[in-house]
């Protein structure tokens, strides 16, 4: 099992990738590919040598490491791509979007043509009423190749939040807008399993078990009045069967009704929910759960579970106004998590002692908050995406 170790890091790469808020990265396979997606619905794939080229330099004005355009666009989706998900074995990448549709790549697949891009989308809409003289120079577009999906799965019929993967990659969980949660298997390009939550909320995280078996469901919806604010739930259930299996939330409140929407039900659980258990993660041995706090919420922290009995082991970690995405390394024994004080914190699962803090405040959660985390599969490279429209890439010792 490859180590991880995240007490020495070095910020290696900063990519541009503008246009409007990057929101989902992952590695293809090893350290040195890179996918990332943002909201106009582009997927993008950065070619990571182990050592930047020689004279390579820092991409812009207040970057730390050098920048690299991208070799390969993935076209096909037409709103926000939600999340991005690697099969271990760098086959594969799943993603999924506000378009409703789920689709898979293949990471060897051939190209479908070339095109001109643009990634620095901020620089040219022009203000109304600034002076030209104000506005930077737009760059020059780069060639990239282009590629469609091998499939597309379609079983959706609104936006995806949510997407998770089992360890050996044949399974995939997505959740929706409507409440709907189905589980793929991803050789047979099928569903298996299909569940309904609460009508009125969303499912704004899910995550598989390493075996495919058990899913980790989290529901929320932001209040529509004072008095009508849907319950959260946060749930395990049984894929082969599609029922539920255990309430964790029941756990922490046993008197928490769902069917309850009212302002004093709330107070229940307001302050142990935030603004919504957002994203989620099973260790990799299965034993434990984490959940992270999101939203405008003072300090977001992240819950760990007893998967076995749902109970509360500790709570961790800490970014001031939400928790935006966590993960557990490979061995278990760290949690990483990003938030919207533009952070990455590392803290060990045992205790939960933070062990190492990447990146620096940048001018609050409005600024460029980090919005997705993916570590390689070696362990030996971090990349977040901000909202600035920046993927950064650090490296382990």
């Amino acid at each position: 099992m490859p180590s991880f170790d995240p007490t020495k890091s070095k910020l290696v790469y900063q990519l541009t990738f503008g246009g409007s808020w990057p929101k989902a990265v992952a590695f293809l396979g090893d350290g040195q590919r890179l996918a990332a997606g943002n909201q106009f619905g582009q997927i993008y794939v950065w070619n990571l040598p182990a050592a930047p080229p020689a004279g390579a330099k820092p991409g812009g004005k207040d970057r730390m490491a050098p920048n690299l355009p991208p070799v390969r666009r993935l076209e096909g989706h037409v709103n926000e791509i939600s999340q991005l998900a690697a099969t271990p074995d760098g086959k594969l990448l799943i993603s999924t979007s506000y378009d409703h549709s789920v689709r898979v790549w293949r990471t060897d697949g051939p190209a479908a043509g070339k095109a001109e891009a643009f990634l620095d989308g901020s620089t040219r809409q022009k203000a109304p009423g600034k002076q030209a003289a104000k506005t930077p120079e737009p760059s020059e577009g780069v060639m990239v190749e282009t590629q469609t999906a091998s499939d597309i799965l379609a079983g959706h019929a609104n936006w995806i939040f949510a997407l998770g993967l089992s360890a050996d990659g044949t399974r995939a969980i997505t959740g929706d807008t409507s409440s709907n949660v189905i589980v793929w298997d991803i050789p047979g390009r099928k569903p298996i399993a299909k569940w309904a939550g609460y009508p009125w909320a969303w499912i704004v995280s899910a995550s598989l078990a390493p075996d495919g078996q058990t899913a980790l469901v989290s529901e929320y919806a932001y209040k529509r009045d004072d008095f009508d604010i849907p319950p959260p739930a946060l749930k395990l259930w049984d894929v082969a069967t599609a029922t539920e299996k255990l309430d964790i939330l029941k756990v922490q409140f046993p008197k928490l009704d769902p069917k309850i929407r009212t302002y004093g039900s709330s107070q229940a659980w307001r302050k142990f929910v935030a603004d919504g258990l957002i994203t989620t993660a099973f260790s990799p041995d299965g034993k434990l759960i984490a959940a992270g706090q999101g939203g405008e919420t003072d300090t977001g922290k992240v819950h760990l579970f007893d998967a076995a009995n749902g109970k509360l082991v500790r709570t961790i970690s800490g970014h001031r106004y939400g928790v935006t995405s966590l993960l557990f390394s490979s061995d278990g024994k760290h949690l990483v998590s990003g938030g919207r004080d533009t952070q990455v914190r590392i803290c060990q699962v045992a205790d939960g002692k933070e062990v190492a803090v990447l990146n620096t405040p940048r001018g609050g959660q409005f600024k460029d908050w980090l919005s997705a985390l993916a570590i390689s599969p070696d362990q030996k490279r971090l990349a977040a995406a901000d909202i600035a429209g920046i993927v950064h890439v650090w490296e382990f010792a």
